[in-house]
């Protein structure tokens, strides 16, 4: 059914009334963060202790992500707050209470899925064509500190059955990274070795330290096109490299917080002018680096489902990072092989490339899978071929 002249416009006057608080939305963010970082406040900027909590939903009880996790925290450390909880004013009422007289709201944003029908083929009896879009919903929280009489039990810090240096040791490990530790002065990822390489342990303050280093370095360490696939600038102190820094830093902030570790801002200092240029030639970079941290956070925690941190993780990073983590135990597996054995290997994986395709069996082996079992049945009987 065609929509007719009136209908059109008013979706037209709908959709840039949305577009304007959406752009209203960036420019204030991103406003607020070039302040900040101006100030050195900007939450990655600030040093912390291990005991705080990232903002989180007082109804569901799920923590905020990307750009709202960031202002969020960002409004909790500016306005004082004491707790990390927040509500809508709907969110407010529901729980017994109400937001104070006067008190004023943070702006933040949710992206909504709806279809779009193309209506008028180019060709009478043309299939209708529908795409996928995503739309900006802008919506307004309250800190449960601006809110009264609410129905709420006292604030809880999470407990686990890990200490944050055991959790970050768990998270290097199982990311199966190339890691070096080196006696010098500063540590880096070098993409094109896939390698990082930090000072040695002794070198740092205390335990805490060198894993938020080495956390930061791990950030970039997904960057590499077989992981999330970012790109890194050419040399240091260009745009590029100097957006891919701001990524590290947020996500390193976002694990190391999650975590429980304490951070130590200084080693990026040096960046702070290239992220305020970037934020002021496009506002809406600093919403892209949130996200892509929040992708960094979400592809770390899902490489050890035991520290039970994955929950929230879209189910793309999830795929990958266990695709990844398939990868490795594989690799890991030919390289106990013998000569003789690889040569196998790698032959019958050469002959099955240039095989056509069969259907698929989900009772047939797969044939590094064969290769694996024969291994195992001669290591039994004691054979070897």
């Amino acid at each position: 059914m065609r929509k007719s002249p009136k209908e059109i416009k008013i979706m037209a006057s709908k959709t840039s009334n949305t577009h304007n608080k959406y752009n209203a939305y960036v420019n204030e963010v991103a406003d607020l963060f070039i302040e900040q970082l101006e100030k050195g406040c900007a939450p990655w900027q600030k040093g912390w202790e291990s005991q705080f909590i990232l903002p989180q939903n007082a109804v569901t009880g799920k923590l905020y992500r990307a750009s709202n996790l960031m202002l969020l925290f960002a409004m909790q450390c500016s306005n004082g707050f004491e707790d990390n909880r927040w509500v809508t004013f709907n969110q407010a009422r529901s729980l017994g209470g109400s937001v104070r007289k006067g008190e004023r709201g943070v702006p933040c944003i949710f992206w909504r899925r709806f279809e779009v029908r193309d209506e008028n083929p180019e060709k009478e009896g043309e299939e209708i064509v529908v795409k996928e879009r995503m739309i900006p919903c802008p919506f307004t929280i309250f800190n449960v500190g601006q809110c009264e009489n609410l129905k709420i039990k006292p604030l809880e810090v999470p407990q686990h059955d890990w200490t944050p240096v055991e959790a970050a040791e768990k998270l290097l490990k199982a990311s199966g990274a190339k890691i070096e530790e080196k006696s010098q002065s500063r540590a880096f990822y070098n993409p094109v070795k896939d390698l990082i390489v930090l000072p040695e342990r002794k070198q740092f303050f205390n335990a805490e330290a060198f894993y938020d280093t080495a956390l930061h370095e791990l950030g970039h360490w997904t960057a590499h096109s077989s992981r999330l696939n970012r790109t890194f600038g050419k040399s240091f102190g260009d745009e590029e490299y100097a957006k891919e820094e701001l990524r590290a830093e947020i996500s390193s902030f976002m694990v190391g917080s999650t975590l429980g570790l304490s951070h130590d801002p200084s080693n990026h200092a040096a960046y702070v002018d290239s992220w305020i240029k970037a934020l002021r030639d496009d506002p809406r970079e600093i919403l892209r680096a949130c996200a892509d941290a929040e992708k960094i956070k979400d592809y770390l925690f899902s490489l050890d489902k035991s520290l039970k941190l994955e929950e929230g993780s879209s189910s793309e990073i999830s795929k990958v990072a266990e695709e990844h983590s398939e990868t490795r135990k594989a690799v890991k597996i030919y390289k106990s092989f013998s000569e003789e054995e690889k040569a196998v290997v790698v032959q019958s994986l050469a002959q099955s490339l240039n095989k056509p395709k069969r259907s698929s069996n989900p009772y047939q082996m797969s044939l590094f899978d064969r290769e694996v079992s024969e291994k195992k049945e001669r290591a039994g009987s004691g054979c070897e071929r």
